[in-house]
């Protein structure tokens, strides 16, 4: 009889452990039994057997492992030397050919291939790091990194910054939202105002020439005769509600209030299933305008959207857990859990990003 009362109680007690930041600090450790390579301290693309299984993650996959990193250390500061490590064997990602340094799609040595977006999206999760670990040397990655990000802006096209150094056929939203919002998370620290400047010019810019007037979201991309690639993806418009929503903290101009607004309501309207709550896209998109909509509920001090409706969105996403792996399929808005042998980095550090973003604003 006793054994089954403590029973219960054990049961009773995991019960009410599981909580996102429960979910996130698991997720962080299934990836790190499969998908961490110890012995180069970097993790893999995808957990899959055969002759791919060892290929590291690309730097898109390093810059979301490390933002789901940082949040793992602020639910649980003993998780601090995965980020360390992580940020320090990333370095082999430095390309320092020029005519600008940044991070490589892959480790080198190897001739030069370096994205624009990839490299913004560094320097928002080094910066965050160098905050959380105390740490100026990462900082000083950070603004190396930005300065890689802003030698892609030239006058072609009135401005903004391209998609791809070796090609520069394209000035994608998701290579110019990012960079602004880069530009802002070193302003924060510096208070440089060439920094808040640029990242004004860059915001302009954008939506100056990939904003659709008739739903307020962002196309994809613009390429150098004029064409517009009309696709949309969540982190696209995130990005860009991200900066409104800072550009009004920082600068108090009304405009930016409503135009997050817009945005918001635009996003939810878009990608929210009203009814289930499910995030109606890819996962390495949805977990920024996650995270965007908690930056746009802050910094414009509303209550939209509520703490039961971004709570509502991650318990969907935890039904879609593969309870055998504990690992998570690449969308949202999946029936039902996806089965199989080939799961990708990207997913599960978005999921667990979103898990400790939720945690972070509801931390008592």
């Amino acid at each position: 009889m006793l054994g089954i009362t403590s029973a219960l109680i054990c049961l009773v007690l995991n019960q009410s452990q599981s909580t996102p930041k429960s979910w996130g600090l698991d997720l962080i450790h299934s990836m790190q039994k499969n998908f961490y390579l110890r012995s180069l301290s970097l993790y893999t693309e995808r957990n899959i057997w055969g002759p791919n299984s060892k290929q590291v993650a690309y730097t898109w996959g390093v810059g979301v492992m490390l933002s789901a990193l940082n949040g793992s250390v602020r639910a649980d500061d003993r998780n601090a030397r995965w980020l360390r490590d992580y940020v320090q064997a990333t370095r082999v990602y430095w390309n320092d050919k020029g005519p600008v340094p940044g991070y490589d799609v892959s480790p080198g040595p190897k001739s030069v291939d370096r994205y624009y977006d990839d490299n913004a999206w560094m320097v928002l999760a080094l910066v965050e790091a160098s905050d959380i670990l105390h740490d100026k040397k990462i900082f000083g990655y950070a603004e190396d990194t930005l300065k890689y990000v802003l030698s892609g802006e030239d006058s072609n096209l009135g401005g903004g910054i391209y998609w791809r150094e070796a090609e520069k056929t394209s000035k994608n939203t998701c290579s110019n939202g990012p960079s602004a919002a880069a530009c802002l998370a070193v302003y924060e620290k510096t208070k440089e105002p060439r920094l808040l400047q640029k990242a004004i010019q860059i915001y302009d810019w954008t939506k100056q020439n990939l904003q659709d007037p008739s739903d307020f979201l962002y196309w994809d991309a613009m390429t150098m005769n004029g064409k517009i690639g009309k696709d949309k993806w969540s982190y696209n418009t995130a990005l860009m509600l991200r900066t409104a929503a800072e550009l009004f903290r920082y600068t108090h101009e009304a405009r930016y209030a409503k135009e997050a607004t817009d945005l918001f309501t635009a996003s939810w309207n878009h990608w929210i299933d009203p009814k289930t709550f499910a995030f109606k896209d890819e996962g390495k998109f949805a977990h920024l305008l996650f995270e965007a909509l908690t930056i746009y509920r802050k910094d414009l001090e509303t209550t939209s959207p509520s703490d039961s409706q971004l709570q509502s969105i991650v318990e969907h996403l935890h039904g879609l857990r593969d309870p055998a792996s504990g690992l998570y399929p690449s969308r949202w808005d999946a029936a039902k859990p996806s089965k199989g042998p080939k799961w990708e980095l990207i997913d599960q550090a978005s999921a667990a990003r979103a898990y400790f973003i939720f945690a972070s604003i509801n931390r008592k």
